[in-house]
């Protein structure tokens, strides 16, 4: 009986023995998986990454979440001690996040960073991140945009169209044709007009910010300017005045078409290079024909640069923007099927909506073929 009770008392313990041996490899097993999990419950911070340059004025700030959270507090910096914030933004309920295009700046360095918040609690600062804004360098030139308003039936008009046709095909009038960007607006000067009947509401859009546009014609318009009753010989020293002075604002244009859609982007920014900070400013995004066959009522047969749609409201979308600030902007756009998309430009220009001494003041402008 003695040696049957040390038998199984012996059993028993191997038996405990054993048991503790394989726990032992199971918790060592399940240590080695939890390995890759963060050593503390903060977001882990993934876009923009760490020491990185971004192209854009509103990066996509992302990162991991953290259950027990409800909601992040994202904080952007331009000094790594957070002593004085650009963005404190609280309450976002995922882990994305993009700030409006005016908060950040071009050529700047900036650090941040996120917090998970819930009803009682918030998790430790995660991690410092820092990353460079570096945009495409967007230089200003002299370019000048002419607004011509015109009408089929107005025979005044054949003559100052006949000048910007021989500048649109850079003869050599100005001292730089090729700088010279056209849009002409038709108007209501006489009924029946079919280039302004086609879009109406964006003719009367541009026709208002004029006075004058819808019962006096032809009426060109310089950088915001009107340019006196046409006069080739006046015209030409205006153009030419304005074509030696460089503009204190920028624009850069990115165009993206697909001929099959018919559909496209455009990518638009926009730098203020010097000067006061302006509170009226707005922009528009215009798309425009040329090469249009049309037996009009004045004799005209052939019909450039016309206004066909404003891609932006028809008042302009508005443009907040200071000195050394540059921002971004997308726009998609299609082109209706009775549009020749081989023709088509797409014309972006910034402009005051106040009058300053009689002009609505273009600050820049920009063009781009779409195909």
């Amino acid at each position: 009986m003695q040696v049957k009770k040390y038998i199984t008392g012996l059993l028993l313990f191997l038996s405990i023995i054993i048991s503790s041996l394989f726990f032992q490899s199971c918790e060592s097993n399940d240590s080695t998986l939890t390995n890759n999990t963060p050593a503390s419950n903060v977001p882990v911070l993934q876009q923009p990454e760490n020491n990185s340059t971004v192209s854009t004025l509103s990066p996509s700030f992302n990162w991991s979440g953290v259950n027990s959270a409800s909601s992040y507090t994202l904080q952007v910096s331009e000094s790594a001690a957070f002593s004085v914030l650009i963005l404190d933004v609280q309450g976002i309920t995922s882990t994305l996040y993009s700030p409006a295009p005016n908060v950040l700046n071009d050529s700047s360095t900036y650090y941040w960073r996120v917090k998970g918040v819930n009803a009682t609690d918030s998790t430790d600062w995660s991690s410092v991140y820092g990353f460079a804004v570096s945009l495409e360098s967007i230089n200003p030139t002299n370019k000048v945009l002419v607004e011509l308003y015109t009408n089929t039936s107005c025979i005044p008009c054949v003559e100052a169209n006949q000048y910007l046709d021989v500048i649109n095909n850079n003869t050599g009038t100005t001292i730089n044709d090729l700088n010279v960007i056209i849009l002409r607006v038709h108007t209501t000067l006489y009924a029946g007009d079919p280039f302004y009947l086609y879009n109406q509401e964006d003719n009367n859009a541009r026709m208002s910010v004029y006075p004058g546009t819808p019962t006096s014609n032809p009426r060109g318009y310089l950088l915001g300017a009107f340019m006196s009753n046409f006069s080739s010989s006046a015209w030409t020293n205006k153009l030419n005045e304005k074509l030696s002075v460089t503009r204190s604002f920028a624009v850069n244009l990115i165009n993206t078409y697909d001929p099959v859609s018919r559909s496209g982007n455009i990518s638009v920014k926009i730098k203020q290079v010097s000067g006061e900070t302006l509170s009226d400013l707005v922009y528009n995004v215009a798309l425009s024909e040329s090469e249009i066959s049309y037996s009009a009522p004045n004799g005209e047969t052939l019909f450039e640069n016309t206004l066909r749609d404003l891609i932006t409201p028809p008042s302009g979308q508005t443009l907040n923007i200071s000195a050394g600030q540059t921002n971004s902007y997308d726009h998609n756009y299609n082109i209706p099927a009775e549009i020749n998309h081989d023709h088509a430009y797409i014309t972006v220009f910034a402009q005051r909506t106040n009058f300053v001494s009689g002009v609505k003041e273009v600050m820049a402008v920009e063009r781009v073929k779409i195909r």
